[in-house]
């Protein structure tokens, strides 16, 4: 994944939260987000496993089976438009000390095989100062 455009503390995050290992046939990418809300409650949000619908625009409905622990799974409905109408994915991970979601795609009508996706909300540094109201999500994905 090229760096370019990428502020230093973008980098890291990137590399330590973002480093999918692409084989041969895979893609790898990730989108960097600014916010202007407090860390907590972009996190109270993007960490529902259960409603990704409340971030996610394109999902009109969720059903989780487990109890939202590591392996629990959700079939996700997307909206008209899309290439799919159906998504099965496991969450994979969890953080709430990191701020940290992962999920693997593991079902579906699309073309995904072998998807993965990692969601991370961090507090923007702005010129050495840590800002109330101003965090960064970074997602990644590798297929």
């Amino acid at each position: 994944m090229s760096g370019r455009g990428l502020s230093g503390v973008e980098r890291e995050y990137i590399r330590k939260h973002h480093n999918h290992e692409v084989k041969d046939n895979q893609c790898s990418s990730f989108l960097i987000n600014h916010i202007k809300a407090p860390v907590h409650l972009v996190w109270s949000l993007v960490r529902r496993f259960d409603q990704p619908q409340k971030y996610k625009p394109f999902v009109s409905r969720c059903v989780v089976q487990g109890n939202l622990e590591i392996g629990s799974l959700r079939e996700v409905d997307v909206k008209s438009g899309l290439p799919a109408t159906t998504s099965t994915e496991r969450l994979e991970l969890l953080d709430d000390e990191e701020h940290i979601l992962s999920f693997r795609i593991i079902g579906g009508d699309h073309r995904l095989r072998n998807y993965s996706s990692t969601i991370s909300v961090h507090t923007e540094v702005i010129e050495g100062r840590t800002w109330d109201h101003g965090d960064r999500i970074i997602c990644s994905g590798r297929a």
